[in-house]
């Protein structure tokens, strides 16, 4: 199997790729990714709309493009001495093999290449004083990057390395979510729900709706992909509030549940059994999962986390509980409105991550989901995806072995009951400002 690297920070400056970045309307690319910049090229650097249609994405401080405006402004002397910008996958590749390329699913994270075009954009990257040269030109996810020529203990030399792609789309393939009807629920410290499409969406409609218009893994087509910044996030917060928050100093903290080691969530996670026991579903509270703001399907950066409902008789389980119900609903919700731009009714929901390991969780996501429920029980979807990648170097990806999944039983007692609750948290989820 060749060495591969899938799961990525978006930039040099390693900025997480799972992060929250809340699409604002009317958002401007900026002198140091906070102010307007004027046209060029035919370019207007606060025109959304422009930048989404080129990119797929909206305009946010969080790209390549935002930092290597700001170093413009600020630190010009670092991109005029620049020879070649990697992300992180790429510099590890480029150290393994001594070649500098990056797959398309990294490349469009940039805001400065051209997904319709499939190629860097020139003008986005003027505006910053960069030139297309100056980045990994991209490969195909099954195209070796080059064959491996540093000194790697128990890795003969000439194995290819190949860069799989972003750790979502990755994920999403290996779990065989590869056509429009397939959906992907990626779920961590944040949460994805991706769908493939048969066409990209109105530049007005994508933005309205904080969705990205991602390239596929194969680069044949569209992925549409709507983000909750808090979802695992929020549990660790919740969690967080009752229980220490570091680890323990001899380093002997479990790995956490949701994100497979965050600082200080082993010890947390290790009660989250005894105190789910006993909680009865549904719990009746309808909370909103917005910690830090809300992207898709309706952005609101000011949004934040609500719980309605509560009465005397809930415990600290019940509180944990409707969290978990609050991300499975708004979860229905993006997906409802993912099928709405893609025109394609979902035909199941897979999905992958941290949370796959709490049954309760589960059990919840099955019964909210007006479709089928597959859930991917390997411990790291998203590696595992890669390494299945990475073995077919120099071939198809259609030939990559979907990973092991199985139907999440439906309580139809359940979803009933949980209707009248979806109703209203659509309802305040729909509120302006509440």
């Amino acid at each position: 199997t060749a060495p591969s690297r899938s799961r990525s920070r978006d930039d040099a400056a390693g900025t997480d790729a799972g992060d929250a970045a809340v699409p604002g309307r009317g958002s401007d690319l900026g002198s140091g990714g906070d102010g307007a910049v004027p046209g060029r090229g035919g370019v207007a650097g606060g025109d959304a709309v422009e930048v989404y249609a080129r990119t797929g994405r909206w305009v946010d401080g969080k790209a390549p493009l935002a930092k290597w405006l700001w170093l413009r402004a600020h630190e010009p002397g670092v991109p005029a001495a620049m020879r070649w910008w990697a992300s992180v996958p790429d510099a590890v590749a480029y150290a393994l093999t001594g070649v500098l390329r990056t797959h398309e699913t990294l490349a469009a994270r940039t805001l400065a290449y051209d997904v319709v075009r499939r190629d860097y954009d020139e003008d986005l990257l003027s505006l910053a004083g960069l030139r297309p040269e100056q980045l990994a030109p991209t490969v195909r996810a099954v195209e070796p990057v080059g064959g491996l020529t540093a000194t790697v203990s128990g890795v003969a030399a000439g194995i290819p390395v190949v860069i799989a792609g972003h750790d979502h789309a990755v994920g999403a393939w290996a779990c065989g979510v590869r056509r429009p009807g397939h959906v992907a629920d990626s779920m961590g410290t944040a949460e994805a729900v991706l769908a493939p499409a048969a066409h990209r969406p109105d530049p007005r409609t994508g933005l309205a709706m904080g969705i990205t218009a991602d390239p596929s893994l194969d680069g044949t087509g569209t992925v549409l992909v709507g983000g909750l910044p808090t979802s695992g996030g929020l549990l660790d917060w919740l969690l967080g509030l009752t229980t220490a928050p570091d680890d323990p100093p001899d380093g002997t903290a479990e790995r956490g549940v949701v994100d497979g080691g965050a600082r200080g969530t082993g010890d947390r996670y290790a009660v989250l059994p005894g105190l789910l026991d006993g909680v009865r579903l549904p719990t009746g509270i309808v909370a909103e999962p917005y910690l830090r703001g809300r992207v898709a399907p309706a952005p609101d950066r000011g949004r934040r986390a609500t719980m309605s409902g509560m009465g005397p008789d809930h415990t600290f389980g019940d509180l944990l509980a409707a969290a978990m119900e609050g991300t499975c609903l708004h979860t229905r919700w993006t997906v409802a409105e993912l099928a709405a731009v893609t025109g394609a009714a979902p035909e199941r929901l897979v999905v992958f991550g941290g949370q796959v390991r709490i049954p309760l969780w589960m059990r919840v996501k099955a019964a909210v989901s007006p479709v089928p429920v597959d859930v991917v029980r390997a411990d790291d979807a998203v590696c595992a995806g890669a390494a299945l990648v990475a073995g077919q170097a120099g071939g198809s990806l259609d030939d990559v072995p979907v990973l092991p999944r199985e139907p999440q039983p439906h309580d139809p007692g359940l979803a009933a009951a949980y209707r009248p609750l979806y109703e209203r948290f659509l309802t305040l989820a729909r509120q302006e400002n509440a």
